[in-house]
C-alpha cells in the first residue's frame, strides 16, 4: 500500500500521462517502469492485468492505493472527470504528507533532548555516583541527608534496574493488549489526557473532515463518503463516529445535525458546517475546517516545543545540579572539620 508521499506522486504521474492524451492502460504501463515504483512492481502488474481483463481502475487499484483514492476514482469513473479527480487527489495527498512532515519535525528535538536528558542521568547514577560511595566510606562520618538520598538511590537502580526494565516492558504490554481488545477505550484515555488528548483529536478532525470534504469534492455522494471516510480512517472512536452519522444522514437527518449528536466536535467545528449546508458549500466548508485545524495543531505545537526546550534544560541542570552538590557537600564538610 502506498504511503501519502507515495500516493500524491502516483496520482500526479497518472493525471499528466492521461491529460497528455494517452489511453490508461499505457499509462499506468509507463509508471510501473518508474524508478520509484520498483518496490510495487508486482501489484502494478497485477493492476495492468486486471484492467487488461476488463475491471475498472478504482477495482484494479485496490491492492496499491489507498481506500480514498479508491473510493474517488471510483466515483470520478462514474462522472467522468478521472484527470480532474487525479489531480485534486494529489494536492491532497501532498497537503496532508507535509502535515505529518511538520508534526514530525516539530517533535523531533523535544524526543531527542528527552532521550540525551535520561540518558546523562542514568551514567551519573550507574556510573559516576557508585564510583564514590567507596571514598565517602573510607571518609567516615555521617553523611548529609541529600547525599544519602542520591547514594541509596543509585545503590537501588544499579541492584535492580532489571525491574524497572520490568515494568516498563509490562507496561508496553499491558497497552498493546488494551489497544488490542479495547481501542475505544484507550482513545477515550488519550482524548481525556491534557494537551495530548487535545493535539489527539485535532488530527482526528483534520483526517476525518479533509478526507470527507475531497471525497465530496470529486462528486461522491456523501453516503458512500461517509463510509468510504470510516473505513479510511485509523481512528476506531472517529469510525463509530462516522458510521453512526452515515445512518443519521440516511434517516434524514443533516450531516451538522448528526455530527453534533455525538458530542464530539468543538461548536465551531458545527457552526461552520452548518453554514456550508446552508450555502451548499459543504465540501469546500469540510476542508476549511481541516486546514483550520491543520493550522491550530501546528501554532500548538509550536508553543509546546518552545516551553519544552527551556524547561526540559532547567530540569536536567536541576538535578545534575543537586547530584554535584550531594557529591561536594561530605567533602565541604570534610574540609570545614579539618580546619
Amino acid at each position: 500500500m502506498l504511503n501519502k508521499r507515495q500516493a500524491a506522486v502516483f496520482c500526479s504521474q497518472l493525471k499528466s500521462l492521461l491529460a497528455s492524451g494517452m489511453p490508461l492502460l499505457e499509462a499506468i504501463t509507463i509508471i510501473r517502469d518508474l524508478p520509484q515504483n520498483k518496490k510495487h512492481l508486482s501489484q502494478i502488474k497485477t493492476i495492468i492485468n486486471m484492467i487488461n481483463d476488463g475491471y475498472a481502475l478504482s477495482e484494479a487499484a485496490v491492492i496499491l492505493l489507498p481506500t480514498m483514492v479508491v473510493g474517488s476514482i471510483s466515483a470520478a469513473e462514474r462522472a467522468g472527470n478521472l484527470e480532474e479527480c487525479l489531480g485534486r487527489l494529489a494536492e491532497y495527498y501532498n497537503s496532508k504528507a507535509e502535515l505529518d512532515e511538520k508534526l514530525i519535525s516539530a517533535l523531533i528535538y523535544p524526543v531527542f533532548v528527552m532521550i540525551l536528558s535520561l540518558i546523562s542521568v542514568l551514567v551519573l547514577i550507574v556510573f559516576v555516583i557508585p564510583g564514590l560511595k567507596g571514598l565517602f566510606s573510607d571518609m567516615g562520618g555521617s553523611l548529609p541527608p541529600v547525599t544519602s538520598f542520591i547514594l541509596n538511590l543509585s545503590d537501588l537502580f544499579s541492584r535492580f534496574w532489571f525491574v524497572f526494565l520490568l515494568m516498563f516492558v509490562c507496561l508496553a504490554v499491558w497497552l498493546g493488549r488494551v489497544k488490542r481488545r479495547d481501542p475505544a477505550g484507550l482513545e477515550k484515555l488519550i482524548i481525556k489526557t491534557p494537551l495530548i488528548g487535545k493535539l489527539y483529536k485535532q488530527e482526528l478532525m483534520i483526517q476525518g473532515f479533509g478526507t470527507l470534504g475531497s471525497l465530496l469534492s470529486g462528486g461522491t455522494p456523501i453516503i458512500e463518503a461517509l463510509k468510504i471516510t470510516a473505513v479510511s480512517c485509523g481512528s476506531f472512536g472517529l469510525k463509530q463516529i462516522l458510521q453512526n452519522t452515515k445512518e443519521a444522514v440516511e434517516s434524514g437527518r443533516s450531516l451538522s445535525a448528526a455530527f453534533e449528536a455525538e458530542n464530539f466536535f468543538p461548536a465551531d467545528a458545527l457552526q461552520m458546517l452548518r453554514v456550508g449546508e446552508s450555502s451548499g458549500q459543504l465540501d469546500q466548508m469540510l476542508s476549511s475546517i481541516a486546514d483550520f485545524q491543520a493550522r491550530e495543531r501546528e501554532v500548538l505545537l509550536r508553543r509546546v516545543t518552545t516551553l519544552i526546550e527551556p524547561a526540559m534544560t532547567l530540569g536536567v541542570g536541576l538535578v545534575v545540579g543537586v547530584v554535584v552538590l550531594a557529591m561536594f557537600l561530605p567533602l565541604v564538610n570534610m574540609v570545614s572539620g579539618l580546619q
